[in-house]
């Protein structure tokens, strides 16, 4: 049997790396869907066969080889514990993420005998703040659930996908998986119950300025490093995202805009907003009368950032354009995780 699992993109409309200080933030499912295809052939062995669609990659192993590569993963996530290595050390390529998510699976249910087959494939840009990493692990946790007939919570499910997120980022605060699973535009708030908020379509637009130089586990290390005790400053960050959730809530474009404007100055103020990107919303203000910010965890150096949002009435295509940048209309998903028979 062969079931196809869909899981959507994330954007962060205010408190990223807040989130991970007990702050609030808000999270919205975005149209851009992570695929997983799975197959398993019943087998007196068993092997893995692993296409990455996005990567150009296929990987086949069997069940010892991918075991001991798993294991080989978690040893060095434990030298990241105890700061004797780098995040970045840790997933060393693509494949890694699917070992290490099926490596999580299999300590709450033993793979079924056979060689399975996992094609993944996604329209999420990686590596700029959308999720993309959350989405990979709950397609393919997703698939192995529905293959295995497993009842499973999304409170469970969020704590596993929490755990191998851990191993790709350094610290998950879940509000990746979290949005994934429950769609539409959210509040999240660690050990919080999740909260929907009814948002008005949005004159929103979702800007790529290409991947940054700094992974989010490189920014949230250096941000966990510089500021972890400044009580002021995630105080203004639970502010500024409360006020942003009731401007939406009230329809006030104007609050709104204002409010997002203020998260984009915290998110400078911790350095992870590259001076390129900070003159680039300077000139979306001026030309465009727009608020935007960083969504994701931005970087540390060079010229890149991920994503940015970009509330305006109009598109900004044009200064897009002269920067290189590609710009598309945001629109908001609210079907989260789904999987079926095909």
């Amino acid at each position: 049997m062969k079931t196809d699992c869909s899981v959507p993109a994330k954007l962060i409309l205010s408190g990223e790396h807040a989130v991970l200080y007990q702050c609030p933030a808000l999270s919205m499912a975005i149209d851009l869907p992570t695929h997983c295809w799975t197959e398993c052939q019943p087998n007196n062995t068993s092997s893995l066969h692993v296409e990455l669609c996005n990567f150009t990659e296929t990987h086949t192993l069997s069940f010892s080889e991918y075991r001991q590569q798993a294991q080989q993963i978690e040893q060095r996530y434990q030298l990241f514990l105890q700061n004797k290595t780098t995040i970045k050390t840790v997933l060393t390529q693509p494949i890694d993420l699917i070992i290490c998510t099926l490596y999580h699976f299999e300590q709450i249910q033993p793979l079924n005998t056979g060689n399975w087959s996992f094609k993944i494939q996604s329209e999420t840009p990686i590596g700029r703040g959308l999720g993309s990493s959350a989405a990979v692990i709950l397609s393919l946790l997703g698939s192995l659930i529905k293959h295995h007939s497993l009842s499973i919570s999304s409170t469970e499910l969020l704590t596993l996908a929490r755990q191998v997120e851990a191993r790709q980022h350094g610290k998950s605060s879940g509000i990746d998986p979290a949005t994934l699973i429950y769609a539409g535009l959210v509040r999240y708030q660690t050990n919080q119950p999740i909260e929907p908020i009814i948002s008005p379509p949005l004159n929103a637009w979702l800007i790529d300025t290409g991947k940054p130089d700094s992974s989010t586990g490189e920014c949230v290390v250096a941000v966990q490093s510089r500021h972890q005790n400044d009580s002021a400053l995630w105080q203004a960050f639970r502010t500024t995202t409360q006020a942003i959730a009731s401007a939406i809530e009230h329809q006030e474009w104007q609050r709104l805009q204002q409010g997002i404007t203020e998260n984009h100055q915290l998110l400078t103020q911790i350095g992870v907003v590259p001076k390129t990107i900070q003159t680039f919303i300077t000139k979306l203000h001026t030309q465009y009368h727009a608020a935007a910010k960083i969504c994701g965890a931005g970087s540390l150096t060079g010229k890149n950032a991920g994503v940015i949002i970009c509330l305006s009435k109009q598109a900004p295509t044009k200064l897009c354009h002269t920067y290189g940048y590609t710009c598309r209309p945001i629109t908001l998903q609210q079907q989260g995780l789904t999987c079926e028979f095909i």
